[in-house]
């Protein structure tokens, strides 16, 4: 079954929204922020996507589909990546969406503020691209959909002159290694408050355009 990228839209977000939960629900952080229930289709965060879709024209959603899937009628989309090329910089990041039902409001705060301040200090009026979401099916795993993603974002980024900037998991780290991105910081969350890890690590790295 073959694989190809082709650009996302407003319709594929609960698709996406399926894939982050099977890809991050089981992770120790994950259920320390995510502890759940979800109400079906969870259509907060489908909303949520959408909004910031639509709030910033540099928005841009790509996707992997397998066309065997298509074929035999099912959603073939395997992986999702939301990336923002802001070739015009900006001095603040989108707002953030409220925390839906089956969220820790309190650790997602903790969490994913550290990040808002660390964009904030490295990033804030300066021209780049920020890839803010990456994310495969775990039933399609090691097929090279992450890989196909990453090229094609950071050909756009070359082409735009850009530096792209990510927070990776230990786990993803490789990855984005492989693909010329290089750590520039640590974060570290205490997440124990919620029987989450003590030190719950997320790497940032940035990859330089480019100049081939």
């Amino acid at each position: 079954m073959s694989l190809h990228v082709s650009p996302a839209s407003a319709a594929d977000a609960p698709r996406s929204v399926a894939i982050e939960d099977a890809a991050y629900g089981p992770n120790p952080s994950g259920a320390a922020m995510f502890p759940g229930p979800f109400p079906p289709g969870d259509q907060v965060r489908v909303n949520a996507l959408r909004t910031q879709l639509a709030d910033d024209p540099a928005c841009r959603w790509a996707k992997v589909v397998d066309s065997g899937l298509e074929a035999a009628g099912e959603d073939g989309m395997v992986a999702f990546s939301m990336w923002y090329f802001w070739s015009t910089p900006r001095d603040t990041l989108p707002p953030r969406p409220a925390w839906g039902p089956g969220t820790n409001p309190d650790a997602c705060e903790l969490f994913f503020g550290a990040m808002r301040e660390e964009w904030l200090r490295r990033w804030a009026g300066k021209p780049h691209v920020y890839l803010k979401q990456l994310h495969t099916d775990p039933a399609h795993q090691r097929r090279g959909a992450g890989s196909m993603l990453l090229k094609w974002g950071v050909a756009e980024a070359d082409r735009l002159g850009l530096p792209t900037y990510l927070e990776a998991t230990e786990e993803g780290r490789p990855l984005y290694e492989k693909h010329g991105f290089r750590p520039v910081g640590k974060l570290v969350t205490d997440l124990s408050e919620w029987n989450g890890p003590a030190e719950a690590e997320t790497v940032l790295m940035v990859r330089p355009p480019s100049e081939s």
